[in-house]
């Protein structure tokens, strides 16, 4: 069996899907198998699939259009590798993405899944932009209480994880965030600082295709993680809640309103770390440090320099304080 199984479904990416097998051919380890599944595509996908003679590539074709959701699920059954890679038919992998990725988790071993940094790549492989995530566990599960901080097609699993955790289909189109929190409410998580993917942003991909329905089952996911600390928010406070990710961290150009609501957001976000206490979910120096530096993107966003050191929930213990200058610099290498 081999080490390490790559899913790679494929629906009409003709024009990207030869780039991204060869980069999975050309990685630097090798022991894989690669499972291409054809969720019924109609242009010339299967033909180019076909051209290939490498015996590591396995190649399945749905008898109809099934969804990426059951597809991927699909894959999970059928790998054999004792680790899980997701690939897209329209992106490409660094040489040594695989080498590196399987190194962190065979020396992490408390670790469930990895992801990485991406370059973001036009429709004509032109660099437009990086994509940074936080690497520590510690934010990465505040995060997830917020937003995604993952690359779907950069991650890396525990083959035992996935096959006891499947792609929910009650959240299509944010079926990966689900699972991200889910599994992460029962392993570590991290991201490896490198850039290990050419992520493909164009028309076609779901976050622009699917945006308004994606960020309603985004808002399900949300309060289903704040659900776990013992909150249950309200309209407004789920507003607040995602008021500096808004601001700041979204895909697509958005108006920056103006915001006078510091006082409830103020509260709202003490609201989070004194139900935290009772939980004890997030590390609390950690929690603090991250709302903090959310509020301070915030502030700055608006040019409300004044309110930065105002906040009742902050904390200046020298670990917090810490920590927030160490956020704020990461946030600043995102813009």
């Amino acid at each position: 069996m081999p080490k390490l199984s790559i899913i790679m479904p494929v629906f009409n990416t003709e024009k990207y899907l030869r780039e991204a097998i060869d980069s999975i051919i050309q990685q630097s380890f090798t022991d894989w198998e690669l499972l291409i599944i054809n969720d019924g595509s109609t242009d010339s996908s299967e033909n180019i699939i076909q051209s290939y003679t490498d015996k590591r590539i396995q190649y399945h074709r749905n008898d109809q259009n099934i969804g990426l959701i059951s597809t991927l699920n699909k894959g999970i059954d059928i790998c054999t590798g004792d680790y899980i890679a997701r690939m897209d038919a329209d992106d490409i992998s660094e040489k040594d993405r695989f080498k590196i990725q399987l190194a962190f988790l065979a020396e992490n071993k408390e670790y469930a899944m990895c992801g990485s940094y991406a370059k973001v790549i036009d429709e004509n492989n032109n660099e437009t932009g990086k994509i940074l995530n936080l690497q520590t566990n510690d934010f990465l599960q505040i995060n997830l209480l917020f937003s995604v901080p993952f690359i779907h097609p950069s991650m890396m699993f525990r083959r035992e994880v996935l096959k006891n955790n499947y792609f929910d289909p009650k959240y299509k189109h944010a079926e990966d965030y689900e699972l991200w929190c889910r599994i992460a409410n029962n392993y570590k998580i991290a991201n490896i600082p490198d850039y290990l993917l050419r992520y493909r942003w164009h028309t076609n991909n779901v976050s622009v295709t699917y945006s308004q329905i994606q960020e309603n089952i985004k808002n399900k996911i949300i309060c289903k993680e704040l659900q776990n600390i013992g909150l249950q928010p309200s309209e407004k406070e789920l507003y607040l809640h995602k008021i500096t990710f808004q601001q700041f961290d979204s895909k697509t150009e958005v108006v920056k309103q103006k915001f006078e609501d510091y006082s409830q957001l103020d509260s709202w976000f003490w609201k989070i770390i004194d139900s935290n206490k009772n939980k004890q979910k997030y590390n609390e120096a950690s929690l603090i440090a991250f709302l903090w530096s959310r509020w301070i993107v915030l502030c700055i966003s608006q040019k409300k320099y004044n309110q930065i050191w105002k906040p009742k929930f902050a904390s200046y213990n020298l670990s917090v304080l810490y920590r927030t200058f160490n956020l704020l610099i990461f946030l600043k290498k995102k813009i």
